[in-house]
């Protein structure tokens, strides 16, 4: 006789119970409840999709190994680390899980927007983790056809463009951006969140920085990028890439060129103001390219100025104050994927997939949110559809 999934998924579970000697106070607290606890560990039902994401990212494996089944796997987090810090992001990775199963249903189903391909793109492996991320962010450059000193205007839209659905949410504060892969044989899938509550110029970077994630194939796991984090080669590698793509060196000896001067305060703010609004990039991250490019600037005491006070006040000073409030002002707005979002309404309209799905893509799960978005756009849809 046939083991049913609830009996494969009893016997995984209590084996890595024993193999890690975990405490079962330990599970129960992970799970919720020693109902939930005692459920999982009879067989007598399957775990939730939040039930397998915080019990895959503790015991370090995918969820298709947990659960025994031929799915495509999503790539469990080797960073998530203590207990408090599964719980912190498991919903938005639980989320993320929806997300590419719609991903990947729409496409099946021929519903996939274009896209630019980058297949045969090859990112840099050099050992040197900084020079790996600014090799891959040149190459990438001109693969594109990017010069060195065009910005990337609509961020967001590019990265769409190569396959990779965009979600700006609400995630814990320390937690700047999730990107998580869904790998299927040889082929992997990407959904990358963002934190709503940051300002402009950091989330820019984090998209930045999760591109390098994807296209270094940082597979195998739900990447995790907090506000303070172990520096590893992955991380190293993707800061200098955000940098790197969003920033080239060239684009500051530009800039540097057509400016009057760093000799004041106001030169100085004005420069470091005018890279951040051009070029879309953190203040930091501007500070630290400097640094690079401009031997010495590091005894500037305008530099210094710069380097320390807020954002606010550079902006203020450079006469951009009120540019820079615009740039900001959907902070703490939620957007969902508008690359995802065309293809699940299509498929929708095609009435193969459910009202339930499109909420889920547009509207974090909210049938009746769904439903008034919808309606307000001029479809005719009832909730009880």
């Amino acid at each position: 006789m046939t083991d049913t999934r609830e009996q494969r998924f009893r016997r995984t579970l209590q084996s890595l119970i024993a193999k890690d000697s975990v405490p079962l106070k330990t599970l129960e607290e992970l799970l919720g409840s020693s109902e939930s606890f005692n459920d999982l560990t009879s067989g007598s039902r399957l775990p939730s999709l939040y039930e397998a994401t915080i019990l895959s990212a503790f015991f370090k494996i995918s969820p298709g190994l947990l659960l025994q089944t031929e799915e495509p796997t999503m790539g469990v987090s080797l960073r998530l680390g203590a207990l408090d810090g599964i719980h912190d992001v498991s919903a938005a990775v639980a989320h993320a899980t929806q997300l590419l199963t719609i991903d990947r249903l729409t496409r099946e189903w021929g519903f996939t927007e274009p896209i630019t391909d980058v297949s045969n793109f090859a990112a840099s492996k050099i050992w040197h983790d900084r020079h790996a991320g600014e090799k891959t962010a040149a190459r990438l450059r001109a693969y594109l056809g990017l010069d060195e000193t065009d910005p990337v205007t609509d961020l967001t839209g590019f990265v769409e463009s190569l396959g990779y659905p965009v979600e700006y949410r609400n995630l814990p504060d320390n937690v700047h951006g999730i990107s998580i892969p869904e790998n299927w044989g040889d082929d992997a899938s990407w959904v990358i969140l963002i934190n709503c509550n940051d300002g402009w110029a950091r989330q820019r970077f984090t998209l930045s920085h999760e591109l390098s994630h994807v296209l270094q194939q940082d597979t195998g796991q739900v990447i995790v990028d907090r506000a303070t984090t172990e520096d590893r080669r992955p991380e190293r590698i993707a800061d200098s890439f955000a940098r790197h793509f969003l920033l080239p060196e060239d684009a500051i000896l530009s800039a540097i060129e057509d400016h009057e001067g760093i000799d004041s305060r106001e030169g100085m703010a004005h420069l470091v103001a005018k890279l951040v609004l051009t070029y879309g990039i953190s203040r930091d991250a501007t500070i630290i390219a400097l640094l690079d490019v401009i031997a010495e600037i590091d005894r500037n005491p305008h530099f210094e100025f710069c380097k320390n006070s807020s954002v606010s006040e550079i902006m203020r000073i450079s006469g951009n104050l009120g540019q820079w409030e615009e740039l900001n002002s959907s902070r703490g707005f939620h957007f969902p994927s508008e690359r995802l979002t065309q293809q699940t309404l299509n498929a929708y309209n095609d009435e193969l997939i459910s009202l339930q799905s499109v909420a889920d893509v547009i509207a974090d799960g909210d049938i009746s949110s769904a439903v008034q978005q919808l309606s307000s756009a001029g479809w005719q849809i009832s909730s009880s559809v």
